[in-house]
């Protein structure tokens, strides 16, 4: 198993994708398929100029797959661009990190959106069935945990 938080991003995204592997590495413009299976096991980093087309292939953000891979292969870099330029946040998150300023009474407006509000409400909603969705059973634990380990 991997310790590669990039590894494992790109192996999960691999596994939630339509795609079978070959079709991802065309996608994405790599040479042979077995250099994707170098990338997800970390035997091989995954090179940060591909990383755009194989997100694409597999229908992941790209810019949370390029915030894990820098923060792992550049952290330094990573953490001066942040400072310097902000956090680079996906429209979803930045609607819910406005959400939260605006119910802990730090908006940068006096009010979100009626729009914001409603996205908010979504991602509360969805959280939820989220949370009802890995509610099991104890004995059922051991199963989640060796199932959380092989990804």
């Amino acid at each position: 198993m991997t310790t590669s938080p990039t590894a494992a991003f790109l192996k999960l995204a691999i596994a939630n994708s339509e795609l079978t592997q070959r079709e991802i590495a065309q996608q994405a413009g790599l040479p042979k398929p077995n250099v994707l299976s170098m990338m997800k096991t970390g035997e091989t980093k995954v090179p940060l100029n591909r990383i755009p087309a194989l997100a694409k292939a597999c229908g992941v953000d790209a810019a949370s797959f390029i915030r894990i891979a820098m923060t792992e292969y550049h952290s330094e870099i990573w953490h001066m661009l942040e400072t310097e330029f902000g956090a680079n946040l996906t429209e979803d998150e930045e609607k819910l990190v406005e959400g939260w300023r605006y119910l802990t009474g730090h908006a940068s407006t006096k009010a979100p959106f009626r729009p914001q509000k409603r996205s908010l409400a979504s991602i509360i909603v969805e959280l939820s069935k989220l949370a009802d969705h890995f509610q099991i059973e104890e004995e059922k634990q051991d199963d989640l945990d060796r199932l959380l380990d092989d990804i």
